[in-house]
């Protein structure tokens, strides 16, 4: 069963908010929140639910490659790039 907790960054104790942002791999905004969710862990798949699991992560793939052709090259690279440099303001 998930277990689900969301907090204010400022409400957070130092420890904690430490040990978040190395998670994270960046520091906290003041104006953020942070949700933490715990999962049980499952076995990963074998034999032939595996490859049902494989066969599915392929078709999903088909299709995103599918609606991604229908944006233009130019405005692809574009996006590329935006997301590109969210995550290194995100890192940084």
């Amino acid at each position: 069963m998930a277990e689900i907790a969301i907090h204010n960054v400022p409400d957070l104790g130092q420890d904690a908010r430490r040990a978040l942002e190395a998670l994270l791999g960046r520091r906290l905004a003041e104006e953020e929140q942070v949700g933490v969710t715990a999962l049980t862990a499952r076995r990963a798949p074998l034999g032939e639910e595996r490859r049902v699991a494989a066969e599915r992560l392929k078709e999903t793939l088909r299709v995103m490659s599918q609606s991604a052709k229908a944006i233009p090259g130019d405005e692809l690279e574009l996006l590329i790039d935006e997301a590109v440099d969210d995550a290194r303001q995100r890192r940084g």
